[in-house]
């Protein structure tokens, strides 16, 4: 039979007609296929006072089987007894009442509420996810929707306006396209976006790297180059002090020299960025230093298709908390980036199982490989 299921209206119709008709309440359990226990504590929950003695004196029948007066006879101006009625109408809009009222407030003590406060502000307030704030401390035992709940209700002492991502925003004025004149002259045939999810489709498991650079004042003289690895979301910062194709060809040389060819082939089976000028020298990106063949593949998003490499624009966004828009960059550091990459590949992503990119990355690469991509010197 079933258990720990809402009776439904028809059910309580039932209900009613047995009791009307003295059935047993075996028999009534038998007819809408529910456990005779959860019957008799639903009648005595929703039956209704039909009239109140002056002493007060329940009848016999109100205190077992079948706890009200349905099928009495003397309940019509003979019985002068409390009396209570089963009504399948009443007892509806009773038991859905009782339901809301149960999943209002908050399921846990004053204590455990302020614990959960001051966590979660603690969390916000470093510059985490409320996902990673959750997932790094399981004593909570609370999910992440309900805590947007609570925010959204004005419970908790972080409110909407403090999360980077939960505010409104402006409608955005529409852009003209454009492309780089640098770019009219290339041929990019068989490295188009289309030719990416080919080769995707041919090396379905294979590692690929996106990168960008993120935008800045244009009176600053540095950028912050972002690289990341979209299966892990691990992300590599560095600065460029006025970027150049030769730059980035020179950068790529580095990279593959310091965590060596084999693991560079590895992680950079593919590589798919934009059409920016410092990216075009795909014959000298693509080709190795050590071994003289073929380290990578370069494919090119379409022009004003930012959408294509959404891993990287996501991680673009995640990096405003850090360096906002119309701020001046001239005064970091490569150190100073690579602590806030650190701060991202610590933090635990929903998509990765609720673990971090690190973790991911360890799992996959091994330790000596996150220790070299960390310590990249330009």
């Amino acid at each position: 039979m079933k258990r720990w299921k809402q009776f439904t209206f028809e059910q309580r119709k039932s209900i009613r007609n047995g009791l009307s008709k003295k059935l047993k309440l075996i028999e009534i359990a038998e007819i809408i296929g529910f456990d005779p226990t959860a019957i008799s504590k639903e009648i005595k929950r929703n039956r209704i006072l039909h009239y109140k003695s002056a002493t007060n004196e329940p009848c016999k029948f109100i205190k077992r089987y079948p706890y009200c007066c349905n099928a009495c006879n003397k309940r019509y101006g003979r019985c002068f007894l409390t009396q209570y009625l089963y009504e399948p109408n009443k007892a509806q809009k009773m038991a859905e009442a009782k339901l809301i009222n149960s999943r209002r407030g908050i399921d846990m003590t004053e204590v455990e509420f302020i614990t959960l406060d001051n966590t979660i502000k603690q969390g916000v307030d470093n510059g985490h996810s409320i996902y990673h704030t959750v997932k790094n401390n399981p004593h909570l035992k609370i999910s992440v929707p309900t805590i947007y709940r609570y925010i959204d209700k004005g419970l908790l002492k972080i409110k909407k306006i403090d999360l980077p991502y939960a505010v409104t925003y402006k409608k955005r004025k529409k852009k003209s396209q454009y492309e780089y004149n640098e770019n009219k002259n290339i041929d990019r045939t068989g490295r188009t976006y289309l030719d990416f999810l080919k080769f995707m489709f041919d090396n379905p498991n294979c590692l690929y790297v996106q990168m960008d650079f993120l935008g800045h004042v244009q009176t600053d003289n540095k950028k912050i180059f972002t690289m990341t690895i979209p299966h892990l979301h691990f992300v590599m910062l560095f600065i460029f002090k006025k970027p150049t194709a030769d730059k980035i060809v020179t950068f790529f040389n580095v990279i593959e020299k310091q965590i060596g060819n084999q693991m560079f082939t590895k992680i950079f089976t593919c590589v798919l960025t934009d059409r920016d000028p410092c990216f075009a020298s795909f014959y000298e990106l693509e080709k190795s230093t050590i071994s003289n063949n073929l380290r990578t593949k370069m494919f090119y998003c379409d022009p004003n298709a930012s959408c294509q490499k959404a891993n990287v624009e996501q991680m673009n966004k995640q990096l405003r908390k850090f360096f906002p828009r119309k701020k001046s960059i001239g005064h970091l550091t490569q150190e100073d980036v690579n602590k806030v990459a650190s701060i991202i590949n610590s933090t635990r992503v929903a998509s990765l199982s609720g673990f971090t990119p690190n973790e991911a990355l360890i799992n996959l690469l091994g330790v000596e490989t996150l220790k070299k991509l960390n310590n990249i010197i330009l």
